[in-house]
Formats: structure tokens, C-alpha cells, sequence
């Protein structure tokens, strides 16, 4: 019974009045305001506790027009019996904290994961009446997963954010919504900081490097909302506020629910309330170059698939659309579509079952018009809505051309004090069309010579012009220029690259500045990782791991 009370404690509890003082036992620590309207897809969920005077306070986010994700233990009273729908309230994209449950949408169906159990497998899909939005939040897929587990200790510091109402740290919870940036860790890495256990249904974050010893986290009250990468408005989601200690940043990890490992439950659930929520996604087989490149007159064909990348439930009535974007002469049409509609769109199969796949071409003629170049953006939808929005859309660019494609790169090889050796590349991106009579022209900076111009044949003009000859299709010459400063004074240099028949049309990567270099002496060799100062600190939060290991652990609601 105890441990029941304890674990419960983690959810904040709050007065129906709003004159009433508030209970201060959940919060985002170290955080700040949210930005107003930021996040229009982030909800709170008050659900009205008959067993004590006031409601129950946790996060969700809206995850679809009739669908949210929250914790599995959101949905409880504090007496331990489960909440009901009609007791059950949401209020989506509101910055301010409501305090009247009965003001909320009204949810309609609760569903629990199948096998949550002891803030194992912490998640809850409530349904609501259809509710548009401008924005919508992404389930981080496994793949994009595996990359954050893989990043180095740098790239993960504040590389996620959580949302939340809690306590700021003075005793009273936040009346606006409230971010934090934190550090994803690594499951096994948790699991060595952790007293706690987690298991492969769980993801971590923590503060390891405070700013100014200001230590932030995620904690009582915050439970439900979202744990997501970065801070893009439509962004992956990566977990859900779930359980931690029961003193919060102290710089401990906390425990999220891991979303990617629980996609086929989402799934089952959405299905069993008869509202399926799917992944539909447009691809293409095999990578594409960055351009495709044809003459004016010429025709791509851009060969694609379109496959439901879901785990159990099926995709009915899919579309497929595409779209030209830019000043374009060119047009496009579905080839061999077995189901063409009206205007850009096309239907390649009636339904595709999870993990089905249909191919389809789709042809851009160039109409024979001038050098462009097209940009083809391609979205998928369908009966069902995404739980991945994000991966709906695709995008390839066509170039229509009897030009060369340029493009210029500069980089400093060596230098001393009073030469700068520059290495200038002039590639031709183009797969059909040779550049001829390639040559790069630069200005001299101030008190500055090239060295070697005679050697390279350069034309003391201004702006001097260098030959660098013919380069041909997908091919790239590379000039070693050698500056010589008066002074020693470090100056910027813009260098450009030409080709006598032209370039592509209002193509600005035929450009590159860098800033001539004198030093005193050759730099340093090696580098730095950028991560010299965590394993002290990853060793400080190990000791006092080991100290809260000498106290009964246990994991508390947030």
C-alpha cells in the first residue's frame, strides 16, 4: 500500500478552483515559457478524480484529429482505479494551464497498452472528437532512433526537449506552458547512471553539463508530455514523461516512454477504437542522385514506391500527388497508374496491407522550354491518417539543360607568414553536358599577389582570371594557388568559376569565399571530440548513483 502511495504521489493534484492555492508537486525545473503558439499540438489532460477534491494534471500531445498519446498511468486515480472517459478532459494548444477540467474537449475512449504494467510500457491513447490542427508532432521511427543512440556524447547534449505546466522550483506550478532542453542518453549508458530499471521500453534524459550549476529535468506533473528532438514545430517524437527518482534534477536520468519500440501497439490500439492510424510513405527504391539532368526537350522518369510502413493495420484508398514548384516549363503525368485521377493524382492500388508495397513511375517532360530546373515534390495520403506525417512527402529536382552545371570549392592547404596555399576545385555536377574552357576568376585583397600566376597562366586582369581548361560531365579540375601578403594580414577572397558555353541559370554554388591565412607558426595537429568534459561528470553522476543505490529505489510518477 505504501509503495502504491508513493508511486502516486508522482501525479499532481490540483484544486478545481482556480482561487485556490495550487499543490506544488510536479514540474519542468530549469526550464522557460514556451514561445506563444509554438507547440499548437501539445495538450493537457485534467482528469476529474472523484476520490479527492481537485483533478489530476499530466501532458499529452495531439498526434492525429482524433487521437492523442499520453502515460498509461495518467489515466488512474489516486485510489489506483482506473479513470473514466466521461471524467476525462483535454485541452490542445493552449499555452495557459486550465483549471477547470469541464472547460476541456471531452475524451471519448481511453485505451491502455496492452502489457503496461509498473510505469513499464507507459502508454494511453485517448480519443476525442475530431479536432483539426496546424501542426503535428512525428513518432520518431526506429532508424532515426538508432541514429540518436549513436551520436556522439556532443551531438546528444540538449538534443531533446520536453514540455510541460510543472513547478518552476519555488512551490507553485507554472499557469503557462514551460520547455526544458535536456541531454538524451544513451539506453545502456542510462542504465550504468541509473538505480532505476530500464528496460527496452524506456529512453533517458538528464541535464549533465548545467550552465551555471542551474540544473534542469522533467518531474511530477509533467508525466504524459512529450520528450521530442530538437525544437522543430512538427518534430520526432521520442518519448513520453513516464517515471524517475523521487527528487528531481538532481542531474539523475529520468525515464521516458520509448515511442518507436511501441508503434505496432499504437497501432492495435487506434484499430481496436476504430479510428487505425497508419505510416504511409513515398520512397524511392534506390537512392537518387541530388539532380537528374536532360536537355530541354528530354523526359525523366522518376521511379518511386509507395509503401505502408506500418506494423499491423492496413491502408486503404492511397493517393499519390505530385507537385512542380518554381517558374517551370515543365509538366508531369503518371505512367502505367492503375488507378489516374483527375489533374496530378494517382491511385496505385486500392488498399496495400502493413509492410505492402506498390511501384510507380511518374514522367516530367521538359516541354522543350528554356534551362530550368524543377523541383518535384511527391505526398502521399490516404483514408487513414499518419502517426509520421513528416515521411508523407518526397522531393527530387530535374534539371532541363544544354548547359554545364558548376559549382566551386576553396580550401587553405598550408600557410606561413607570408603565403597562403589555396587549393580551388571547378566541378561540373551535370551528367550529360561537358563545361568547356573552365577557368576561375578572384580579385586580389589588399597588399596581396599570386605567387605562381605565371606558372599557372593566369590573366593579370581584375578580376584575375585563371584557366583550369575543359572539365568534362561529372568530372572537376583543381587549381594550387599561392598568395603572398605584404603585411601578413589575414584577408578574405572571393573566387568564381565560369566555363565559356555557360552555367546553369540562376545557380549560385559556382561561388566560394574563404579567408587567406598567415599564422605565425603551423596550427596544432589534432582535434578535439568536444566531449573532454563528460565522462568527469557522467563520473560524478555515477558516485551519486551509487550513494541513492545505499536507499530503496523506487520510480515515481512524474
Amino acid at each position: 500500500m505504501f509503495r502504491r502511495i508513493a508511486l502516486l504521489a508522482g501525479l499532481a493534484t490540483l484544486p478545481l478552483s482556480s482561487t485556490l492555492a495550487d499543490t506544488a508537486t510536479g514540474r519542468i525545473v530549469g526550464g522557460e515559457p514556451a514561445p506563444v503558439d509554438r507547440w499548437p499540438w501539445m495538450a493537457q489532460v485534467a482528469v476529474d478524480d472523484p476520490s479527492v477534491s481537485g483533478y489530476l494534471l499530466c501532458g499529452a500531445s495531439h498526434l492525429s484529429p482524433e487521437w492523442l498519446v499520453t502515460a498509461a498511468h495518467c489515466m488512474e486515480y489516486l485510489d489506483g482505479s482506473p479513470a473514466q472517459a466521461d471524467q476525462t478532459f483535454v485541452f490542445i494548444g493552449d499555452d495557459d494551464r486550465n483549471n477547470v477540467p469541464q472547460n476541456g474537449i471531452p475524451v471519448r475512449q481511453i485505451l491502455l497498452h496492452r502489457q503496461y504494467q509498473n510505469l513499464n510500457r507507459d502508454l494511453a491513447m485517448l480519443r476525442i472528437d475530431t479536432r483539426s490542427n496546424t501542426l503535428w508532432p512525428n513518432i520518431i521511427s526506429e532508424s532515426s532512433f538508432n541514429d540518436l543512440e549513436g551520436r556522439s556524447t556532443t551531438a546528444l547534449d540538449e538534443s531533446v526537449t520536453a514540455l510541460g505546466w510543472g513547478n518552476t522550483g519555488n512551490g507553485n506550478l507554472s499557469n503557462v506552458l514551460r520547455e526544458v532542453q535536456l541531454d538524451y542518453i544513451p539506453q545502456q549508458r542510462c542504465r550504468q547512471l541509473s538505480s532505476l530499471t530500464i528496460t527496452n521500453f524506456a529512453v533517458c534524459a538528464a541535464e549533465l553539463n548545467p550552465v551555471n550549476g542551474v540544473q534542469q529535468d522533467s518531474c511530477f506533473g509533467d508525466s504524459g508530455g512529450p520528450l521530442f528532438l530538437d525544437r522543430d514545430r512538427q518534430p520526432w517524437l521520442v518519448g513520453l514523461t513516464s517515471f524517475g527518482l523521487r527528487n528531481c534534477a538532481t542531474g539523475a536520468p529520468s525515464g521516458y516512454t520509448h515511442l518507436s519500440a511501441e508503434t505496432r501497439e499504437l497501432e492495435v490500439l487506434t484499430a481496436s477504437g476504430g479510428i487505425p492510424l497508419v505510416d504511409l510513405l513515398p520512397q524511392w527504391p534506390t537512392p537518387p542522385p541530388q539532380y537528374y539532368y536532360q536537355p530541354p526537350g528530354g523526359s525523366q522518369t522518376l521511379s518511386l514506391a509507395l509503401k505502408n510502413d506500418s506494423k499491423e493495420n492496413t491502408v486503404t484508398n492511397p493517393i499519390l500527388t505530385f507537385s512542380l514548384t518554381g517558374n517551370t516549363f515543365a509538366s508531369g503525368g503518371w505512367s502505367g497508374c492503375s488507378g489516374l485521377l483527375s489533374g496530378n493524382r494517382c491511385r496505385p492500388a486500392g488498399s496495400l496491407a502493413a509492410s505492402g508495397s506498390v511501384p510507380q513511375d511518374l514522367v516530367i517532360d521538359g516541354n522543350g522550354g528554356a534551362d530550368q530546373v524543377v523541383t518535384v515534390a511527391i505526398s502521399a495520403t490516404a483514408n487513414q491518417d499518419d502517426y509520421r506525417r513528416r515521411n508523407n512527402r518526397i522531393a527530387q529536382k530535374v534539371v532541363f539543360s544544354d548547359q554545364p552545371d558548376l559549382t566551386l570549392s576553396a580550401f587553405q592547404k598550408s600557410g606561413n607568414t607570408s603565403e597562403a596555399r589555396v587549393a580551388v576545385t571547378l566541378s561540373n555536377r551535370s551528367t550529360i553536358n561537358d563545361a568547356t574552357n573552365g577557368e576561375i576568376r578572384f580579385s586580389l585583397p589588399l597588399n596581396t599577389t599570386l605567387a605562381n600566376a605565371d606558372e599557372l597562366g593566369c590573366t593579370l586582369s581584375n578580376p584575375l582570371r585563371c584557366p583550369v581548361g575543359n572539365v568534362p560531365a561529372t568530372n572537376s579540375q583543381t587549381l594550387n594557388l599561392t598568395f603572398a601578403s605584404d603585411t601578413g594580414a589575414n584577408r578574405a577572397i572571393t573566387f568564381t568559376g565560369f566555363s565559356s558555353n555557360g552555367d546553369l541559370p540562376n545557380d549560385n554554388d559556382n561561388t566560394a569565399t574563404l579567408t587567406l591565412r598567415y599564422p605565425s607558426q603551423a596550427p596544432a595537429g589534432g582535434g578535439s571530440s568536444g566531449g573532454g568534459g563528460a565522462p568527469t561528470i557522467f563520473t560524478l553522476l555515477a558516485g551519486l548513483l551509487l550513494v541513492l543505490r545505499g536507499f530503496p529505489a523506487k520510480a515515481q510518477r512524474r
